[in-house]
């Protein structure tokens, strides 16, 4: 098992552009058995992603090919003993623009009380926290 997180710059996407990337990333990863979750804010990306090593390498290969983000940097990679996301989710740092993003970013935030279960995180978990809790206190208040 292996974990890879990293953030990059997003190029500019239309609502469905994004739901198209978040579409695809979900039906990939479940082919290949690969969890975790993506943020998208203000022209941003965060992601964390999970799974057997050639899995994660196969995913990481595919983000590195992408044109849809610049600017990539690595946070994290390392082996892990046990998986921290069992599903794939997406949340999304500002009000979702569509259903489907609205119902994905509900998954997310069904989530999130698992991930406060305890005061010792591991590290990809605290990682993912951090951004979290960065970007939700960068939206502008409504």
């Amino acid at each position: 098992m292996r974990g890879i997180a990293y953030t990059s710059e997003a190029c500019p996407m239309t609502t469905d552009e994004l739901t198209a990337l978040l579409e695809g990333a979900r039906r990939f990863n479940a082919r290949i058995g690969v969890t975790g979750v993506l943020f998208h804010h203000s022209g941003r990306f965060f992601q964390y992603f999970e799974g057997a090593d050639d899995a994660v390498r196969e995913v990481y290969a595919r983000i590195l090919a992408s044109t849809r983000h610049h600017s990539l940097r690595v946070l994290l990679d390392t082996p892990l003993r046990e998986r921290h996301f069992a599903d794939w989710h997406m949340g999304f740092c500002e009000p979702p623009e569509n259903a489907f993003q609205a119902i994905a970013n509900d998954d997310w935030a069904g989530a999130m009380p698992l991930t406060r279960t305890t005061m010792q995180r591991p590290e990809p978990l605290a990682l993912v926290l951090s951004y979290w809790s960065r970007w939700i206190a960068d939206r502008p208040a409504k």
